[in-house]
C-alpha cells in the first residue's frame, strides 16, 4: 500500500464504540477492544500518577489497578456515551481509585491478583523524565500526553504505509517536518539525501503534511460521538499542543 492510500471512513469508528465492545461480553471483543484502550491510554494514566506525586513503583501500580478496574470490576460497563469524551470518563474512574485507596489503604501490589497489562515499565518512567518540568497540574499531563498518543499513532501509521511501500527512509528524512519541537532541516539539505530536485522535494513534504493532517482529523473523529463535533475538537487539540490550557 502506498502512502496516498493510506485512508480512512468518512466517520471511522469511535473510541465509545470500544466501549460497546467491552460492553458485549464476548471474550474476543473484549480482549481486543481493552488492548487498544490501553494501547491509547496507559502512558497518559501513568503520568497523572506520577505528577500527582505517586512513586515510579506505586504509578506502575496504580496504573495495573485502573485496567483491573475497568475490567474486573466492571466499572467500564457504566460508562455511557452521554457522558461525554471517554478520556474525561477514564480519568473520573482512575480518581476513584485513587479516592478508594486513600480511604482504605489497601491497594494490591504487583503480583497482588492483579491482571497484568502490558507496558514496558522502563519506557513509561524514560517518557515521563521528559515531561516539562513546570507547575502543570497532574490533568494537564494526562491531557497533553493523551493528546501525544494520538499523533504519535498517526505517524505510526504513516510510518507503516511508507514501509509498506519500500520507503522508510524517506519516511525518517521527512519525520521532522511532522514534529513541533526542533525547526526542520532545510528542503534542500533533504533533496540532496534523497536524490531530488528541491521543487520535488518540497512538493513530497507538502503532502505528507496534508496526509498528516487528514488523518489526524480522522483519528480525532474517533473521539468525539458526532461529526459536527469535530472542528471544536480540533481547535481544543491544537490548544493543548501549543501548551495553552485545555478546556
Amino acid at each position: 500500500m502506498s502512502p496516498d492510500a493510506l485512508s480512512y471512513t468518512a466517520f471511522p469508528t469511535t473510541h465509545w464504540t470500544l466501549v460497546q465492545a467491552v460492553q458485549s461480553g464476548d471474550p474476543a471483543s473484549v480482549a481486543r477492544a481493552m488492548e487498544e484502550l490501553c494501547k491509547g491510554y496507559w502512558y497518559p494514566i501513568y503520568a497523572f500518577l506520577r505528577r500527582s506525586g505517586h512513586s515510579q513503583a506505586d504509578a506502575q501500580d496504580f496504573t495495573q489497578a485502573f485496567f483491573h478496574r475497568l475490567i474486573t470490576e466492571e466499572a467500564i460497563l457504566a460508562a455511557r456515551q452521554e457522558n461525554g469524551k471517554l478520556r474525561s470518563y477514564l480519568l473520573a474512574v482512575l480518581k476513584r481509585l485513587l479516592s478508594d485507596h486513600g480511604r482504605h489503604h489497601s491497594a494490591q501490589r504487583r503480583g497482588g491478583g492483579i491482571a497484568h497489562v502490558s507496558f514496558d515499565a522502563m519506557e513509561a518512567e524514560e517518557r515521563y523524565a521528559c515531561e516539562p518540568k513546570d507547575t502543570d497540574d497532574p490533568e494537564s499531563v494526562f491531557i497533553r500526553a493523551w493528546a501525544n498518543e494520538l499523533l504519535d499513532g498517526v505517524r505510526e501509521k504513516l510510518r507503516t504505509a511508507y514501509e509498506s511501500a519500500g520507503r522508510t527512509e524517506v519516511f525518517d528524512l521527512l519525520l521532522p517536518f511532522l514534529m513541533w519541537d526542533d525547526d526542520p532541516p532545510s528542503h534542500r539539505e533533504i533533496a540532496d539525501k534523497i536524490g531530488s530536485s528541491e521543487t520535488a522535494t518540497r512538493i513530497l513534504i507538502h503532502r505528507l503534511r496534508v496526509k498528516f493532517r487528514s488523518l489526524v482529523r480522522e483519528e480525532v473523529a474517533r473521539t468525539v460521538l458526532r461529526p459536527e463535533e469535530i472542528p471544536a475538537e480540533m481547535i481544543w487539540l491544537q490548544a493543548v499542543l501549543a501548551g495553552k490550557s485545555a478546556p
